[in-house]
């Protein structure tokens, strides 16, 4: 009797462990059955689209060192506008007398002091990004609206 205790003890033993070894293996077959091609992988991002610039060179003018004080200060102005937007540009080289008599004028409101501040710069920026989209769209009827996203100051010089 007692080796066909043991027998039967050791039988108990196999059929248990191949029960949880079954086991084992089945619920990772079945937990892991959706992971086994993966999941769904996010579509790849689309291709960044390269920014263009149209530049405004250069433009010199005379402005004030101060409001309410004569034109004695020079400043030197120049700009770019970013877009990904090929058409833009050639829309842009067509009407950049325009847009920059009108950056000109823009200019003209300004002071010399006045531009050292960060923020007169800002504002400077925004408002020729501003003129340049405008004229796009008042002149040429340029769609989609507001093709320039950013402005860009490359020379920004005065003299007293």
């Amino acid at each position: 009797m007692a080796l066909s205790g043991i027998l039967k003890i050791g039988g108990i033993v196999v059929v248990t462990a191949l029960i949880g070894a079954g086991g084992t293996f089945g619920a990772m077959v079945f937990l892991n059955h959706g992971a086994a091609s993966g999941p769904a992988k996010p579509p790849p991002p689309p291709p960044l689209k390269p920014t263009l610039f149209a530049v405004v060179d250069d433009i010199t003018v005379s402005i004030p060192p101060d409001t309410g004080e004569p034109a004695t200060s020079y400043l030197q102005f120049g700009i770019q506008f970013g877009t990904t937007d090929p058409n833009a540009l050639l829309v842009f080289a067509q009407l950049q007398p325009i847009i920059k008599s009108d950056i000109i004028n823009l200019l003209l409101n300004e002071t010399s002091h006045g531009l050292q501040d960060p923020q007169a710069r800002a504002d400077l920026m925004k408002n020729s990004l501003d003129i340049c989209n405008e004229v796009l769209s008042q002149k040429a009827n340029y769609t989609p609206a507001k093709p320039f996203n950013a402005a860009y100051i490359t020379t920004l010089v005065t003299q007293d």
